[in-house]
């Protein structure tokens, strides 16, 4: 996301003061949700971060025929269009429901056109015998606490300001490879308890922040799609993110993330990218 510098009243660590009890979206019946300003991106305020919506798409596919067997195991989403800050629309469906394995997909939509569509394979969790000990990888990244707030680089827009950031190494202002712990202690949707792939979706999406290789006044980079996967769900609300970006030379790039929890590795993140100068920008 570049250097993010921004303005508004701030705390004694420099972070922004935000209502924790603010939640992103605000369910208006019969599928629908008024986006608050958290659901905020960093390339427009009028436009939302790809997480919220993600997450709210997430949310709602985990909640469509649930089976206490089974456990997400790859969620997709595609980027088809921007999602305004304003109302949105979602529709799941089971497209398969087997024994041991379950597939749904669904849409986010904006005044009828489709801005998200996503699948999300679920399996049925059971013990393996004899399967190796090297498979349960602890983690190695040092705790969210005491590393550094990370408040003052992402006032500009909402999502920025509605997460706590902690990071172990890098850094949103300089590029390069980058570990943060991210936490959110707020509702993802008002009313509901955040549940553990919601959690999980919406930061997923920062990755390519996270991780970036280009300054955002000279470039930007959105991702077309966002791919999780997990060998299980996060057991902390602190979730951290060890996050770098690979670029070819034809404006395309990959986004890379793993995914820890304070138990260890729990999943990873692929982010396709777009890169793209900044209109009028003049060259580094």
């Amino acid at each position: 996301m570049g250097d993010v510098v921004g303005s508004g009243p701030a705390d004694a660590a420099g972070a922004v003061a935000v209502n924790a009890e603010e939640p992103f979206f605000v369910p208006l019946g019969a599928e629908r949700y008024a986006a608050s300003e958290l659901t905020q991106g960093p390339w427009s305020l009028e436009q939302q971060h790809g997480g919220p919506p993600s997450a709210l798409l997430a949310g709602r596919l985990e909640r469509l025929a649930p089976r206490p067997e089974l456990v997400p195991a790859r969620l997709t989403v595609e980027f088809l269009g921007p999602v305004p800050v304003g109302e949105v629309r979602v529709a799941v469906r089971v497209v398969r429901d087997g024994r041991s394995v379950q597939l749904v997909a669904g849409e986010l939509s904006v005044d009828g056109r489709v801005c998200l569509s996503a699948q999300l394979w679920r399996v049925r969790a059971a013990k393996v015998p004899g399967l190796p000990e090297a498979a349960m990888v602890p983690s190695e990244v040092p705790g969210p606490v005491p590393a550094e707030p990370q408040g003052p680089l992402a006032r500009r827009f909402g999502y920025g300001r509605a997460l706590d950031w902690r990071f172990v190494s890098g850094s949103f202002r300089y590029p390069g490879p980058a570990t943060a712990w991210v936490r959110c202690g707020r509702p993802l949707v008002e009313g509901e308890v955040l549940g553990a792939l919601e959690r999980v979706v919406l930061v997923a999406d920062t990755g390519s922040g996270i991780g970036a290789e280009l300054d955002s006044r000279q470039f930007v980079w959105p991702n077309l799609d966002l791919s999780v996967h997990l060998m299980r769900v996060p057991v902390s609300e602190w979730l951290c993110l060890s996050s770098a970006t690979e670029l070819g030379d034809a404006g395309v790039g990959v986004a890379r993330t793993q995914l820890f929890d304070e138990a260890g590795l729990f999943g990873s993140v692929a982010q396709s990218l777009f890169v793209a100068p900044v209109p009028g920008a003049s060259a580094p």
